[in-house]
């Protein structure tokens, strides 16, 4: 048994269930003349704004027929191994929190209402995450709400959040508002799918970031913004919340646990600014206003209150606890990731139909994970699905 934890696809009838009043600005799938999926044409899309890099639809993967048809995409799963697929949208170019509110609720739930009916069509076989419209909190609310009470095993965030301010994500963390959201997400028990969305909206697309090779020395902003689930206190808030990263691979996971564990607890020093005092992040430390004074660096732009890390427990607690991870099972480091973190905290993955450096191996990725000679028999089969059937509850399915 193999359950894919990240695959895509685009309903040719995605928008097809949205009110009258948005028929203007709704957007609109294009075929080319072999009846593949070559365009998506979105007149409320918002204005892009200079700076932005995104990739326009369709992406990677279109060639393939199976990004538009469900009956191509199980004669290809049946050639490789796969017996169930968690599906999420074909994402590129018309998502992101950026567009209207209204507009984004009316078409996340067009699209989960087709998502939905291509799921009661192969109950068997496929399980859709519904797409949520974080930019309207009480939508998205409301649509989570209604996502559970239909049977939808979970639902997929963008990584990041793109703003209308600026040309940059901000962290998920950072968001305050979602508070609502997230008390909804962990009350109905809702597994949330973290998945990177081309909307260009990104530092790390930014080409004089990249022009002096600083891609390559900084955490990306999916990485920040994980990270700022659980510096931010949100998942102190609500330790039930539940969380799959996809697409990113497993090599950073070691490397940055292991540093923000090592500075739990320690004292940081501002070594820039003379002036600046030295204080400790305040875990298991009991802060009075006097020790506040004290702790205050002269650099720091916000209170203590505000800046010092919510984080109650080593970030190793929250990636043990709240994090899982979708696979790459070509990466070198995998098995590392797999001893480092157990083999419970992973999940099986194609990024079918994409032909990214993962997406690329689709068709041998059972063989890969088979032939490991690293990662013991009885993990594979927790990788393979056990976890994702435990994880989703998909226990009826099989």
């Amino acid at each position: 048994m193999i359950i894919d934890c990240d695959t895509h696809f685009m309903a040719l009838d995605a928008f097809e269930r949205m009110p009258a009043k948005f028929d203007a600005v709704k957007p609109r799938i294009r075929l080319d003349e072999h009846g593949a999926y070559s365009a998506l044409e979105f007149p409320g899309a918002p204005p892009h704004k200079a700076g932005l890099t995104p990739i326009g639809a369709p992406g990677s993967g279109a060639h393939y027929p199976g990004m538009i048809s469900m009956e191509a995409r199980a004669q290809e799963y049946a050639g490789m191994g796969i017996d169930f697929t968690v599906m999420i949208p074909q994402l590129n170019s018309w998502w992101n929190y950026t567009v209207d509110p209204e507009l984004a609720a009316a078409m996340a739930h067009s699209w989960n209402l087709a998502a939905l009916e291509i799921d009661r069509k192969y109950p068997r076989h496929i399980a859709s995450m519904a797409v949520m419209p974080l930019q309207d909190v009480q939508s998205a609310v409301e649509e989570i709400q209604w996502a559970h009470d239909q049977g939808f095993k979970g639902v997929v965030l963008d990584k990041v959040f793109p703003v209308n301010e600026h040309i940059y994500s901000e962290a998920l963390g950072a968001q305050r508002q979602l508070k609502p959201f997230w008390a909804a997400a962990e009350a109905l028990d809702m597994p949330i799918f973290l998945h990177a969305i081309q909307h260009g909206h990104r530092i790390s697309n930014n080409v004089a970031f990249q022009k002096e090779g600083l891609d390559f020395f900084a955490p990306n902003e999916g990485q920040m913004s994980l990270v700022s689930l659980f510096s931010s206190g949100v998942l102190d808030e609500f330790p039930k919340l539940k969380f799959v990263y996809t697409e990113a691979g497993t090599e950073f996971i070691e490397r940055l646990v292991r540093d923000l564990d090592a500075t739990f607890d320690k004292e940081i020093v501002d070594y820039d600014n003379e002036d600046a005092t030295p204080f400790f992040r305040g875990r298991g430390h009991d802060f009075t206003d006097e020790r506040h004074e004290i702790l205050v660096r002269a650099k720091a732009l916000t209170p203590p209150d505000v800046y010092l890390e919510k984080n109650k427990k080593p970030a190793s607690h929250y990636f043990k606890n709240n994090f899982w991870f979708t696979i790459e099972t070509e990466e070198h480091f995998f098995p590392d990731a797999v001893e480092f973190l157990g083999a419970d905290r992973f999940l099986f993955a194609t990024d079918y139909p994409h032909d990214d450096p993962g997406g690329a191996m689709k068709f041998r990725d059972v063989e890969i994970l088979a032939s490991s000679k690293r990662i013991s028999e009885r993990d594979k089969e927790r990788i393979r699905y056990e976890n994702a059937r435990d994880f989703l509850n998909l226990g009826r399915h099989f």
